[in-house]
């Protein structure tokens, strides 16, 4: 007897190895299927570029009319821009959505399945990148939990005239940019020629815009500035010492938390990476439960050592949205 219960209980412990296993390798399946779909558009994208004198396809989903111009005055001088080509409906604009007119209803694009036969993707086979990346099932990630079809978002500092197209971020950053001898001027990335560090600067990623919207709205920005407060960190190769931010927005948007120990995102050059969150309490913090969490413009904390590396993973992805014009940012938290 004492034989057979030993017998059973191997066999109870190797199928819960079996099982840990099974469940791990599906997951990085999974993970790996992400990857994939991510290089599938990095690299629609430089065929697109390819196709249109190096032109890159915005990161706008949509556009909700009012400026195309804007001229920043400030301490860099001034700079005129043109913006979402100068377009007020977005109709004929370079999305690699097409998230506007017939493709919006309610307010929501159409990026839901209604029913099984009826996919209602009219706003992803509308955009620019459709002819290249050929395939709806592509735009959703494996890991994605929710119904919609797009699981992605691009850089919103990639093809675009100043951040996002949009004159609101470009009118809180610029002082600081300026102080750290960046000028609006250089944030124009229309074209891949403009993007100095193809490897290292994030196309896409995957995003929840998990706050009533049905659909990943617009392109993905965190703020990056430094935290209002910061000094320069020793060695920091800045031209100027860290300036305060006032009104530091910390996570604007936020990357999709279905796995926080693989966050998929591909870079310009047609790479892709995945990175393990750092501090598990964000993922809470940000979306609930408990609560119903911060979401957008999250500021969170300081890093330090009795509460841990709070900013090391906003530091992770501010030092990718366009690295070679953002200045570098070395994390103050040290184990």
């Amino acid at each position: 007897m004492t034989e057979l219960l030993v017998v059973v209980a191997i066999i109870a412990l190797l199928l819960a190895l079996v099982l840990v296993g099974f469940r791990k390798a599906k997951l990085l399946a999974r993970v790996a299927g992400c990857l994939s779909n991510q290089r599938q558009i990095a690299l629609a994208q430089a065929s697109y570029a390819t196709d249109n004198g190096g032109a890159l396809a915005s990161p706008r989903t949509s556009f909700s009319g009012g400026t195309t111009s804007f001229t920043f005055t400030n301490t860099c001088g001034s700079f005129s821009f043109l913006m979402n080509n100068g377009n007020s409906s977005n109709e004929s604009y370079h999305s690699w959505t097409a998230s506007y007119g017939s493709s919006v209803v309610g307010g929501s694009e159409k990026e839901f399945k209604i029913n099984s036969t009826d996919p209602n993707a009219k706003a992803l086979s509308g955009g620019r990148l459709f002819s290249y990346i050929g395939s709806i099932p592509v735009y959703k990630s494996p890991l994605d939990p929710t119904d919609r079809l797009r699981s992605y978002s691009f850089n919103a500092f990639v093809g675009v005239t100043v951040p996002t197209d949009a004159a609101g971020y470009g009118q809180s950053w610029q002082g600081w940019f300026c102080s750290q001898g960046v000028t609006p001027r250089e944030w124009v990335t229309t074209h891949m020629k403009h993007i100095k560090v193809p490897s290292q600067t994030i196309m896409s990623i995957v995003e929840d815009d998990s706050d009533g919207f049905n659909f990943n709205n617009e392109g993905w920005v965190i703020d990056p500035r430094p935290p209002l407060g910061s000094i320069a960190p020793v060695g920091a190769p800045n031209p100027a010492a860290w300036a305060n931010s006032a009104g530091w927005q910390g996570w604007i948007d936020w990357p999709a938390f279905w796995a926080p120990s693989n966050i998929t995102y591909s870079y310009v050059d047609g790479s892709t990476e995945s990175y393990s969150l750092q501090n598990s309490n964000l993922v809470a913090l940000i979306q609930g439960p408990p609560g119903t969490g911060y979401g957008h413009n999250y500021p969170q904390p300081a890093d330090n050592l009795a509460s841990g590396p709070w900013r090391r993973d906003w530091t992770h992805f501010r030092d990718r949205l366009l690295p070679g014009v953002i200045p570098p940012m070395i994390p103050r938290f040290q184990q």
